[in-house]
C-alpha cells in the first residue's frame, strides 16, 4: 500500500511539473534588449524620443538596403507535450503593437513584417524583400521549415499570390499565405435600429501604431487588428482552420521577422505579450 502511494505521488508530481513547464507567459511594455535574440539586421530601435536606443524592437536598418532580420524571445517555448510529438498543439495567444514607417521620399518601398514561430535560431541571408526574413526561393514551401507566421505585408508580390499591397495573411512553411485579407478592423454600428458590422481599412505602412491579436485554439487561428489606441474589436479580421500538429515541434522559438527592399522602411515592434498554456489544448 505504501509503494502504491509513493507511485501515485510520483506520477502526480510528474504531471504537475509538465503543466508548470508548459505554461509560458511574458509581457514587454517596451524593449531594452534583454531576453531577446537579435538575428541578421534586427536591432534595438529608437525610443519614442527618437534618440536613445531603447523602446522598439526593429527588424530592419535605415542605412542598409535589403536588410532583414528576426527578433526572438531567448528561450524555446513548449508547444506540445514532451511525450507525444504528434499530439494536439497547446493553445497560445499573443498581442503586440507595431508600426511600419517608410521614408517620405519613397512612401511605398515594402516589404513587411511577421509574427513567427520557428524551430531554430537561424539567419538566412537570402530571405530579403518579399521573403520577409522567413525563407528563400529554395526553401519556400518546404514542410521541413516547421514555420508558422502571420504576415503584415505592404508590397504586392505576385510571385507569392499577394492580394494587394496592404494585407494580413496566415502562413505555414511559406510566404504564400493560406488565407489573407486586406488590413483593417470591424466595428459595430446601428442603422435603422439594427446592428451592423462595418469594416474600416487601415494602411499598414502609414507609420501609425497598430495593435494585433493572434490566437490559436482547437486548430483555429484568429487574427484581429486595430489602431493601437482602440480596444480589441469583437470580430476578428481573419478566422480560419489551421492544424499545426504536423507543423510545430515540441519546443519552438517565437518572435518577429521583417524585411525591406532597396527603399528604406522601418519595421518596429513597440510592445509584445505572449501566453502559452497546457491547460487549453
Amino acid at each position: 500500500m505504501q509503494i502504491q502511494n509513493i507511485c501515485f505521488i510520483a506520477l502526480f508530481i510528474a504531471f504537475f511539473s509538465t503543466e508548470t513547464i508548459s505554461a509560458i507567459k511574458f509581457n514587454f511594455n517596451h524593449f531594452e534588449g534583454t531576453n531577446l535574440i537579435f538575428i541578421g539586421y534586427a536591432e534595438l530601435g529608437p525610443a519614442t524620443d527618437g534618440m536613445s536606443r531603447s523602446g522598439a524592437l526593429s527588424m530592419t536598418r535605415d542605412n542598409i538596403p535589403f536588410s532583414h532580420g528576426q527578433g526572438l524571445y531567448t528561450d524555446p517555448i513548449p508547444f506540445k507535450p514532451s511525450n507525444n510529438t504528434s499530439s494536439s498543439v497547446y493553445s497560445f495567444k499573443t498581442s503586440f503593437t507595431f508600426s511600419i514607417t517608410p521614408r517620405k521620399s519613397n512612401p511605398n518601398p515594402g516589404h513587411g513584417l511577421a509574427f513567427i514561430v520557428v524551430p531554430t535560431v537561424n539567419y538566412d541571408q537570402d530571405s530579403t524583400r518579399g521573403f520577409l526574413g522567413l525563407v528563400n526561393k529554395t526553401t519556400n514551401g518546404n514542410p521541413n521549415n516547421h514555420l508558422f507566421a502571420v504576415e503584415f505585408d505592404v508590397f504586392q508580390d505576385k510571385r507569392f499570390g499577394d492580394i494587394n499591397d496592404n494585407h494580413v495573411g496566415v502562413n505555414v512553411n511559406s510566404v504564400n499565405s493560406m488565407v489573407s485579407e486586406k488590413a483593417g478592423y470591424w466595428i459595430q454600428t446601428r442603422t435603422g435600429g439594427k446592428k451592423q458590422w462595418l469594416f474600416k481599412e487601415v494602411k499598414l505602412s502609414s507609420g501609425e501604431k497598430y495593435k494585433a491579436w493572434i490566437e490559436y485554439k482547437n486548430n483555429k487561428v484568429s487574427v484581429t487588428l486595430a489602431p493601437a489606441h482602440l480596444k480589441k474589436p469583437k470580430m476578428p479580421m481573419i478566422e480560419t482552420h489551421v492544424d499545426l500538429s504536423e507543423v510545430v515541434l515540441e519546443t519552438m522559438y517565437t518572435g518577429f521577422a521583417g524585411s525591406m527592399g532597396r527603399g528604406i522602411e522601418r519595421h518596429d515592434i513597440w510592445s509584445w505579450s505572449f501566453e502559452n498554456t497546457a491547460k487549453n489544448i
